[in-house]
């Protein structure tokens, strides 16, 4: 077992972008029993450039040989829904907040909200409900980290209405990405703003100074 406690919280496996745990504490053995870590839901840490590099696995540092370099930012342990789409689970798409299923009005809360939930593009409550973004494949119903903000991250571009830097970047692109928008004026889906040149189909770097908390508008 890996730990990682220069940044407070041990890190399954040792990389950030290679956690895909089938329990809340990313430890457990082969007869399914679970061990405390400290790790629990919704566990958040903040990391600079060189703690966020240091936890990249070695074979995803190069955006070039497709993979996805991880930068200083916030980053959030979470459960991904198990009724997910697998291909949609994949590093620099976006991650949704799961409502509780079956909730009616006045009912007390139930599992998914309170749990960390998320989901992917197809399985969306509402695109107003962004969460964070995915920074590997992690199988529906396990655990991993996504980048939740106040930082940089890898993004997938499904539309680029702007291929400027500095373009609003938007969550609820139909492919599962992110699309970019015309002009200055932010949306409910906003996540912040492009910061190296996007393209449609391509990757691109957005930054976001804030922390998307539940629920982020």
């Amino acid at each position: 077992m890996a730990n990682s406690p220069t940044v407070g919280v041990f890190i399954p496996g040792g990389y950030l972008n290679t956690c895909n745990s089938s329990n809340t504490t990313g430890a457990s053995d082969a007869y399914g029993n679970s061990y405390p870590t400290g790790l629990n839901a919704g566990k958040m840490i903040e990391l600079g450039d060189n703690e966020a590099a240091n936890l990249t696995a070695p074979q995803s540092s190069q955006v070039s040989a497709g993979g996805n370099p991880l930068m200083g930012g916030a980053y959030q342990w979470v459960n991904v829904d198990s009724g997910a789409s697998a291909a949609n689970v994949i590093p620099g798409n976006a991650a949704y907040i799961k409502l509780d299923s079956g909730a009616t009005a006045g009912a007390l809360p139930e599992t998914d909200y309170s749990g960390y939930v998320v989901t992917d593009y197809s399985h969306l409550d509402a695109a107003s409900l962004f969460a964070g973004v995915f920074l590997n494949a992690i199988t529906p119903g396990n655990w991993g980290f996504i980048w939740v903000g106040a930082g940089r991250a890898t993004v997938n571009i499904g539309t680029a209405n702007s291929t400027s830097l500095g373009a609003i970047v938007n969550a609820g692109d139909a492919a599962g990405g992110f699309s970019t928008a015309t002009g200055t004026t932010p949306s409910t889906t906003t996540i912040g703003t492009a910061v190296t040149t996007p393209a449609a189909g391509k990757t691109a770097v957005v930054y976001s100074p804030n922390i998307f908390y539940r629920l982020p508008n």
